[in-house]
This record gives C-alpha cells, structure tokens and sequence, in this order.
C-alpha cells in the first residue's frame, strides 16, 4: 500500500510539472513601444511560439526567423538557417523562469528583433483541456512587412504625420488604408489565434 500511494503521488508531481508562461513581447529600438502579452503552455515548441507572435503582430510569416535562448540558436529547419531546428525544442526544454529574457529576430532583411521576457510561469495539470495560446495585453499595430526595418517604420509614421511627398504617399499606399499605428485589437488577436489552432496552423 505505501508503495501505491508513492506511485500516485509521483503521477500527480509530473502532471503539475507543465507550466503556462506569460511572456511580454516587445519589439526593439520603436517609441512608444509595441508589445504584447502572450500566454502559452510550456509544450509548445519554439516553432509554434515563432507563429504565435507572427499572429500577434499581424506579421504575415514570409521571412526567416531565430530564437536566441541561452546561448543556443533556433531557427526553422532549412538549408541555409543558422542553428538548431527550432520545431524540435519545447519551451519546457529551455531554462525559462520567471525574469529570464531571450531573442526573436524575424526578417533578416528589416531586423526585427523582439526581447520577450518571462514575466511569470503557473504550474498546469497534463489534464487541463486549455492548450491554447493567448494575447493578455498589448499597445500599438506591428509594423507592416517589408517597411525596411525602424528606420523605415519610423518614416512611415513621420510620412503619416505629413504626406510631404511623392515618396511618402507611395509608402502610405504600401502600409494600406486601414494601417493605424496606434490600434491594437486584443479581441481580434486571440481570435485568430483559436481560428489558427483549430486549423493546426500553430
């Protein structure tokens, strides 16, 4: 009978192992700042954490990416990509606790490259039904693709404030009608996040 019991008691310590991680998203060298507040369970690989920020800034995927994460590098497995294959490295893999920061660079052409911090981690049973990710929180639009980068998202932002040029309204028409630097949908977000779920996108 102690030995059942110490049976059980071990089953119900793996269970409580998963974590969800809350995870701030903040791209670098832009003010005011854009981010976002993301949380997803551990068992997500880095791949899928990759996809679930490309959802969250409105990013369209269309560019290679790299996770830097304690000295290691992760990347989509390709030919040409730098470092270890980042589909096959959970965030339960990785040394994250709360205060630990790493890298996402998306676009090797523009840079964009996002500090994410661990904000918090909470402990999640195997049995819990909610694996799904989703945005808590977040300010302003990400940047459109293919803007050329902060410095090109920064004359973007200045051409909207003056539409001086010739060049400045080709930049608009490229950003779209709809482009509003300082709208963030939080709603619309984590609805296409279940949607990209239920399609097996992430």
């Amino acid at each position: 009978m102690p030995r059942q019991r110490l049976i059980t008691k071990s089953r119900s310590a793996a269970q409580s192992e998963h974590r969800r991680l809350i995870l701030r998203v903040t791209l670098r060298y832009i003010e005011p700042a854009i981010w976002r507040e993301i949380s997803v369970p551990d068992a997500y690989s880095l791949a899928q954490l990759h996809r679930c920020i490309q959802l969250s800034f409105d990013w369209l995927d269309y560019h290679l990416f790299l996770f830097e994460v304690a000295g290691r590098q992760f990347a989509r497995a390709e030919p040409d990509a730098l470092g270890e294959d980042a589909a096959a490295v959970r965030l339960a893999d990785l040394p994250l606790k709360a205060r630990s920061a790493f890298l996402y660079v998306y676009d090797m052409g523009d840079g964009w490259e996002h500090d994410i911090e661990v904000r918090s981690t909470e402990a999640i049973s195997l049995a819990d039904p909610d694996h799904l990710a989703y945005v808590l929180d977040g300010a302003r639009a990400g940047p459109p693709e293919d803007v050329g980068g902060p410095p090109g998202y920064d004359h973007l932002i200045q051409a909207l404030r003056s539409r001086r040029t010739v060049d400045d309204e080709d930049l608009i028409a490229w950003a779209g009608p709809d482009f509003d630097p300082e709208r963030f949908d939080r709603r619309a977000v984590n609805h296409g996040l279940v949607l990209a779920s239920a399609w097996g996108v992430i």
